[in-house]
């Protein structure tokens, strides 16, 4: 019975802070819309002539739209063509993408959760995808689809020379960005 106080006490707290921020934003919402009822008296502008608009830039092709290298044999073979590769989340996480090339071999491949891609980057112990990183994909002529590892001691680098295994095939290397 204490203790079961306890737990109502404490749930109290911890939602006294979302009541009360979300009556505070009610009654600025109450108040900006009363003003938006009122009518107001609207001066009708002389035309002016339209200024010329600034030529603006396109930016950049970035570099994950730029297209890829044409596939080489063993990832024909294979249907999976190595995307890119590089660090994310502060060098913690390993983002590694594949392209789907001819979408019946990956599922043949990638059907046998021994054949799910690991990285290997030189002497180091290879990276291993987490055990639902394949789980339930569907995979499409075209598609590119992606394995976060986590970058365990920081097997990898930016320039670093990876080497995906996949079973016994081994694509790559590939730099690391």
């Amino acid at each position: 019975m204490k203790n079961d106080r306890y737990h109502r006490v404490a749930l109290v707290i911890a939602l006294l802070p979302l009541a009360l921020a979300g009556c505070a934003t009610q009654g600025e919402t109450a108040g900006a819309s009363a003003e938006a009822a009122k009518p107001v008296a609207v001066k009708p502008r002389a035309t002016v002539a339209a200024a010329p608009q600034p030529v603006v830039a396109t930016p950049p092709i970035a570099k994950a739209e730029l297209p890829l290298p044409a596939p080489s044999a063993l990832e024909v073979q294979l249907g999976i063509q190595i995307a890119h590769v590089g660090l994310t989340a502060s060098g913690g996480l390993v983002d590694a993408r594949f392209k789907v090339l001819d979408a019946a071999k990956a599922r043949a491949l990638l059907a046998d959760p021994a054949n799910t891609p690991m990285l290997i980057a030189g002497d180091k112990p290879p990276l291993m995808a987490p055990h639902h990183a394949l789980r339930g994909a569907k995979f499409g002529q075209g598609q590119v689809f992606y394995i976060l590892y986590p970058n365990l001691r920081g097997a990898v680098q930016p320039g670093a020379e990876i080497t995906v295994a996949m079973g016994p095939a081994r694509l790559g290397p590939v730099t690391a960005q």
